[in-house]
């Protein structure tokens, strides 16, 4: 793979990575879940939330071409927030972004980490070597759910 620029995510990043995920959750998450759930997703990661993520864990961007095309952030030992646009899914950014938030979290003296994967992003995981720990789902509105997995995965020699 070419040489993709990936950094710590900038305050003055937040317009781009807030347009990213909203590109992201609209058409990855539209043939999985119902309207419920993707206005879920949209009001949890609101423009605040990413720049209070940012400021408390570590938040990195991915940026081919000289333009964002990929996010994920740690905090603590959670992995979150990981999005890479439509346009640009299935090119391995995401196991990029996903190997940067593990080096960083073995940087921290963090050997176990967890995330919540959505439903079309659970093979992703897999392929990667999470374990699923339990399917789970969030109650929306109108009796609607948003299904999830947690799922967990030992870093480092320990494996």
């Amino acid at each position: 793979m070419e040489d993709i620029p990936l950094r710590r995510f900038l305050p003055g990043d937040i317009e781009d990575v807030s347009r990213l995920v909203v590109e992201t959750i609209e058409v990855s998450y539209a043939k999985s879940y119902p309207r419920e759930a993707i206005d879920y997703f949209l009001e949890y990661h609101t423009v605040e939330q990413i720049l209070l993520d940012a400021d408390r864990g570590c938040t990195f961007v991915l940026e081919p071409g000289g333009r964002i095309a990929g996010t994920g952030t740690l905090l603590g030992t959670t992995i979150k927030r990981v999005f890479v646009h439509p346009s640009r899914q299935r090119r391995g950014y995401g196991a990029l972004l996903m190997q940067a938030l593990e080096r960083e979290a073995l940087r921290r003296g963090i050997g176990r980490v967890d995330l919540s994967a959505s439903l079309p992003s659970k093979r992703f995981y897999d392929l990667l070597g999470y374990a699923t720990e339990c399917e789970d789902y969030i109650p929306v509105r109108n009796g609607k759910r948003l299904d999830y997995y947690t799922m967990v995965k030992a870093l480092g020699e320990g494996r």
